[in-house]
């Protein structure tokens, strides 16, 4: 089975004008055949949230890497454990950010995993679904990783990509409130054509320019999206 993949990740207008780092952080690698992926969003609210985002991306990536996961709540409660150790001496309050991960193994299983705001979509058997729940509370409102796990703050679904153009899509909510709920099919299959189109290091930059020339250009927030795809 063959997967193509892209990721990218910038500074909001604001942040730019401000002087300010990229409070989310990516990731995106190959592993055993699959992928692992991220899109984590430190809170604005917090001073080092960059920190905390970059944290809980590493925190992922160790977790695949060591194995023997027996859930996809596992991988969550796993990950939280590292990323308190990773933040030291920093105080949660200030690093703490969102976290959407997926991991997709060699097979085709993919197990996904999220905490505060932002969209996961995955399309399986040829349809698309979304992990993220409906947004309640104020706007500047979400769960985050916090100083202690617990499991009904977080989301989760183990899905099978069955068939080409079966993939997944994580984004900070930079993006995702930039979409409208009839319009999430068009975006998917955009993305999905484009970095087909592309392959991986043309697939990031063809992320990046569309991320760079957002077509809401006020909205100053940094904005991070990942995909990937099967593609057989």
């Amino acid at each position: 089975m063959q997967f193509f993949a892209a990721g990218s990740s910038v500074r909001g207008p604001a942040h730019v004008e401000q002087g300010l780092p990229n409070q989310d952080s990516i990731l995106l690698r190959g592993h055993r055949g699959g992928w692992m992926a991220a899109a984590c969003d430190g809170l604005g609210s917090c001073e080092f949230s960059h920190v905390g985002s970059a944290a809980a991306c590493d925190s992922l990536r160790q977790v695949l890497s060591r194995g023997c996961i027996d859930s996809t709540a596992s991988v969550s409660a796993a990950l939280h454990q590292e990323w308190f150790q990773k933040i030291r001496p920093y105080a949660v309050r200030d690093v703490a950010t969102t976290c959407l991960w997926a991991s997709v193994a060699a097979d085709g299983l993919c197990r996904l995993g999220q905490i505060g705001d932002g969209l996961v979509l995955y399309r399986s058997a040829g349809r698309l679904f979304q992990l993220t729940p409906n947004r309640l509370g104020f706007g500047n409102q979400t769960l985050a990783l916090w100083d202690e796990y617990k499991e009904q703050h977080w989301h989760h679904v183990d899905i099978v990509l069955s068939q080409p153009g079966d993939g997944i899509l994580l984004m900070t909510d930079g993006v995702s409130e930039d979409i409208v709920p009839d319009m999430l099919q068009d975006f998917f299959s955009a993305v999905y054509r484009s970095v087909a189109q592309r392959g991986r290091r043309a697939g990031r930059q063809w992320l990046n320019n569309e991320l760079q020339n957002w077509s809401t250009p006020m909205h100053g927030d940094d904005k991070s999206i990942v995909a990937i795809f099967r593609s057989d």
